[in-house]
């Protein structure tokens, strides 16, 4: 497996795996925010909810089944997390642009204002599933000592997206 491919890889598996697990562990408010943003009817808000927070976690599972098993859904993981983030883009750009002061717990804790950060933030994120897809198609290959390293890169850099409010509050 090629070192890109792995780092995007940790990383995405990290960073889908804590925001579905956020968000199953209060889903009536995960459906809330959605249903503050109004991009949907009202009545639709729970249902999004739940495949949201499927598609986040069929994501993280399928990357890292692709990772440690076997590398035959790894692209179809990587165009998943990338679609995924690119619609949170424009649902984000949608409500920002409106004005609206809507709020999301991203990662199911303390809810913070969207705002450019968490339009970049995914935007990166989507960056890194494209990077992680065009290497997906190369195979498995043996795990070489570098791999350990390249797999403590992506951890940290998840950390820095999941308490990436939480340090952008604490410098402001």
């Amino acid at each position: 497996m090629t070192g890109p491919m792995i780092f995007s890889g940790t990383a995405l598996v990290i960073v889908f795996l804590a925001s579905g697990l956020g968000k199953l562990r209060r889903p009536a408010e995960f459906a809330g925010s959605i249903r503050a943003m109004r991009l949907l009817p009202a009545a639709a808000a729970p249902a999004a909810a739940i495949l949201i927070i499927a598609g986040e976690l069929a994501a993280a599972l399928a990357l890292l089944a692709g990772l440690t098993v076997d590398a035959t859904p790894l692209v179809y993981a990587f165009a998943l997390s990338a679609a995924l983030c690119v619609v949170f883009s424009l649902a984000i750009i949608t409500v920002i642009r409106r004005g609206a002061s809507v709020a999301c717990a991203c990662f199911g804790r303390r809810a913070s204002a969207f705002s450019a950060r968490h339009v970049v933030r995914n935007i990166l994120l989507a960056a890194l599933a494209i990077a992680g897809l065009l290497g997906a198609d190369t195979g498995a290959a043996s795990w070489t000592p570098e791999t350990a390293i390249t797999i403590a890169a992506g951890a940290a850099l998840s950390l820095l997206v999941i308490l990436m409010d939480d340090l952008a509050d604490l410098f402001a």
